[in-house]
């Protein structure tokens, strides 16, 4: 059977034919077309195929519907330059657990070393998943797989899920991710984008999930995140380099690291920042952090993924807000500029990247740590102007917790530091 003929074209019914007979209506408008993907139904056909085809032919001005059933990827999808495209999705993407196939044929993601199983852009797109859309990355396969490797945290060729490039004006909404097979969803050069409702669950069956963080955004400014939900095993929600203008709120996020800021300064020499974040009405249970910042040591250890460091920049103008946590592992708020993938460095605390002007504000939390936060800071670039109040954080038998570790910090706002030294 050919291609063609494994998906319908729905043209606009009576509107569409007025408009065709109409010559005062638009040409686009007139030949807007739906494209229908059908599915194989047997996850021996790969229906990557018809899913490129159909995004050939509607791409431009028109509609992709995936149906209500399972389309099974087997190979690498890379869609972009799309414009002013619906997107509805009703089914499920399945993806192959061939691991030898995205190990060798995964696309780069731009940063990192990264790679990733599926690549959409284009401007003033709007994909709605209607709660029902589902992308499962078989992820156990490599929640297994990677915990037999020597390295475990950016195994060479393992596949991010869906990460969006160059996407900007877009609407995404009612999508669920299932066992996501590394990072669930990234960003890099998007912009003016919002990420609505979105379900994250990457709990492994039968092994513990590792990296598969909610989202990250990289090189990318106006993202607004609203009510998330994300179930994983590494951070809820992180921005990487040159990420600007960012909102999270109403959301929920279980069992990851929390809020993360970073890792960044991992090129050695390269600027980059990260600005104007504001965070609202989160909830927390068992991650690690409510907010994480993480930076590489001063020397270049490595390269990415992997290894790195010595890289230049700043965070700043940050404001978090009304978080409810419960059952923190680690301290509510982290500073930690020393990530290395070594035990010893010799500038451990030298990078020269500069936290400054955040403020969290309102923290409710019980807490498996006897820390409210621990900032273990920049000795070249101590941080300043962080101000933390109306913090209320209990032990889970009701003890208050009052410890601030402090590692060049200067002048605290609203608090006052118990020790002059972070963690690592």
């Amino acid at each position: 059977m050919k291609l063609a003929e494994l998906f319908s074209f729905v043209f606009l019914s009576a509107a569409a034919l007025g408009a065709l007979a109409d010559p005062a209506v638009p040409s686009v408008e007139r030949q807007k077309e739906t494209c229908v993907i059908k599915a194989s139904g047997t996850n021996a056909t790969d229906d990557g195929p018809v899913i490129r085809e159909a995004f050939q032919n509607c791409g431009h001005h028109g509609r992709v519907v995936f149906e209500a059933t399972t389309y099974y990827v087997n190979s690498v999808l890379d869609i972009r330059d799309l414009e002013d495209v619906d997107i509805d999705i009703y089914g499920k993407l399945l993806w192959s657990t061939n691991i030898q196939y995205w190990l060798n044929h995964s696309l780069p993601v731009g940063y990192q070393n990264q790679s990733t199983a599926f690549i959409l852009g284009g401007n003033n797109l709007r994909i709605d998943g209607h709660n029902t859309g589902t992308f499962d990355g078989n992820g156990d396969y490599w929640y297994s797989f990677i915990s037999e490797q020597p390295v475990h945290s950016d195994f060479p060729g393992r596949p991010h899920a869906p990460t969006l490039n160059g996407l900007t004006n877009s609407v995404v909404k009612g999508l669920n991710f299932l066992r996501s097979q590394m990072w669930t969803l990234s960003m890099i050069y998007c912009h003016h984008v919002e990420l609505n409702d979105i379900f994250v669950n990457n709990t492994g069956n039968s092994v513990q999930s590792s990296n598969t963080d909610g989202a990250d955004t990289i090189r990318s400014s106006f993202i607004k995140f609203d009510n998330w939900t994300v179930y994983n095993g590494d951070d809820s929600i992180s921005l990487k380099g040159n990420s600007t203008d960012i909102s999270i709120t109403n959301s929920h996020f279980y069992r990851g690291l929390g809020i993360a800021l970073g890792s960044i300064g991992q090129y050695k020499g390269e600027f980059e920042t990260l600005e104007r974040l504001y965070v609202d009405n989160i909830y927390f249970e068992n991650t690690d952090h409510a907010v994480y910042f993480k930076t590489w040591t001063g020397d270049q250890n490595g390269f990415p993924p992997n290894g790195g460091g010595g890289g230049l920049g700043f965070a700043a103008d940050m404001n978090f807000t009304n978080m409810h946590v419960s059952a923190l592992r680690a301290s509510a708020v982290a500073f930690s500029q020393c990530t290395t993938f070594l035990r010893r460095t010799r500038k451990l605390h030298q990078l020269a990247f500069h936290i400054r002007d955040i403020t969290v504000t309102g923290i409710q939390s019980t807490s498996n740590s006897p820390r409210v936060a621990s900032l273990q800071c920049s000795a070249v670039a101590p941080c300043d102007n962080i101000a933390l109040s109306e913090i209320d954080v209990t032990l889970s038998n009701g003890t208050q917790i009052s410890q601030y570790l402090c590692g060049n910090v200067e002048d605290p706002r609203g608090f006052s530091c118990t020790r002059a030294a972070g963690e690592c």
